[in-house]
């Protein structure tokens, strides 16, 4: 018996129609991790901001605490020093005592400023605080409810996915096993492996066909492919 090239191009058609779908579900589906991705970089940017903020208002805190300690020590050590200064006999040693105390003095004055620089870092890192506290609970918001939206939306695709790929097996048993052979191979490198002449030029890559070959497609007596993207070629056919 004779194979109806116009209704297994047909049914090419109808499967073309699922395969398609499913190929655009794929497409999407492989883009979902790519996005999760994005959305997870900004949410860990701005955490890791915070956190950079956050270390250096705590190494800050320790270096003023630090200093201030020297302050203190140094405060101490050279009160400790000029109450004795009367007690010192040669004038050499006096002389290297009040130097000592001088020296104490300029370096507490030193550690002063570098304190005073420090609180007013830390008085901006204070500021800077809240703004990033509020950006980071912003990004975190914002990437909890774009992750349930890629979530649900994945959910989505491969329930559609499913529902359409039930629709193959039953197309796929009505084709040709040698027409369908041809069709997966096109469809290897174009997931429009079949495409429509409209007035003389292919639909798959709008390059014109042969009247000749028109004709020959016209008259279905065998699947004719397009010269320039091996695409197979239909005509006039309704499912």
């Amino acid at each position: 018996m004779a194979t109806d090239i116009r209704a297994q191009l047909a049914l090419l058609k109808d499967l073309q129609a699922v395969d398609v779908v499913l190929h655009e579900i794929q497409l999407e589906l492989d883009s979902l991790p790519q996005s999760i991705a994005h959305i997870e970089a900004a949410h860990r940017t701005a955490k890791e901001a915070l956190a950079a903020h956050h270390h250096e208002t705590i190494e800050l805190e320790k270096a003023k605490r630090l200093e201030e300690l020297e302050v203190q020590t140094s405060t101490e050590k050279m009160a400790e020093r000029e109450n004795k200064l009367y007690a010192i006999k040669t004038t050499k040693e006096y002389q290297a005592a009040l130097k000592e105390v001088a020296d104490g003095k300029k370096a507490n004055r030193e550690r002063e400023d570098r304190i005073l620089q420090m609180m007013e870092r830390l008085e901006e890192l204070q500021k800077k605080t809240t703004q990033l506290q509020t950006e980071a609970a912003d990004k975190e918001s914002e990437y909890n409810v774009r992750l349930a939206e890629l979530q649900n939306r994945e959910a989505e695709l491969v329930k559609k996915r499913d529902e359409t790929a039930t629709r193959r097996p039953q197309l796929i048993s009505q084709v040709d096993v040698k027409i369908m052979r041809r069709y997966d191979f096109v469809r290897n490198g174009h997931p429009d492996a079949l495409a429509e002449v409209v007035r003389g030029v292919c639909s798959g890559c709008h390059m014109n066909v042969p009247p000749q070959l028109c004709n020959e497609i016209r008259r279905y007596e065998e699947v004719k492919t397009c010269p320039s993207c091996r695409r197979l070629l239909y005509t006039d056919i309704t499912t």
